[in-house]
């Protein structure tokens, strides 16, 4: 985060790219993170076609986020501009969170995204939704095989529906 320094003391403000497939509840976790709806929320896949910001403040944190389109392997125009707007918003975030489906684990597109953080060697937030209809023992495992590639600093596991671990992460982004 960046520092700035105003009457009130010291304050931080930075970007936070939250990246991950379709539909694994990007735009749900912005909007709780946020407090307010900010982004559509549909099961329809591509609902979130461009960079939706959204903002909230914690401590003396000022937490910009940047709710992504779903990442997937592009077949058209439209495809490629929206798995593009995706990844321009990791480039210019301070930093990267991925989400991941925790009931879907690592599919095919997950892994593409983990793999391009790879190439990149772009450190990121695991985050693990859904845990409220996933078991522990399958969480943790799948948490250990994530944590695993190295690329992760963190690992939260958060139910973007039910707010379930949400305040550690905002406070951890907050933090940053």
């Amino acid at each position: 985060m960046n520092d700035t320094t105003n009457d009130s003391g010291q304050t931080r403000a930075g970007f936070i790219a939250i990246l991950g497939a379709p539909n694994v509840g990007k735009s749900t976790l912005v909007n709780r993170l946020v407090g307010a709806k900010v982004s559509i929320v549909s099961p329809k896949v591509q609902t979130t076609r461009t960079r939706v910001l959204g903002i909230f403040i914690k401590d003396n944190a000022q937490v910009i986020l940047i709710d992504t389109p779903g990442i997937f392997e592009p077949k058209g125009r439209l495809d490629r501009a929206m798995v593009a707007a995706a990844w321009s918003g990791a480039k210019d975030a301070d930093a990267v969170a991925l989400l991941i489906d925790a009931k879907a684990g690592i599919d095919k597109r997950s892994q593409a995204i983990i793999d391009r953080l790879q190439e990149e060697n772009r450190k990121a937030y695991l985050i693990l939704n859904k845990i409220d209809i996933v078991a522990k023992p399958a969480l943790l495992e799948l948490a250990q095989k994530l944590m695993d590639t190295g690329i992760f600093t963190d690992c939260f596991m958060v139910s973007a529906n039910t707010g379930d671990g949400v305040a550690d992460l905002a406070q951890t982004f907050a933090d940053a």
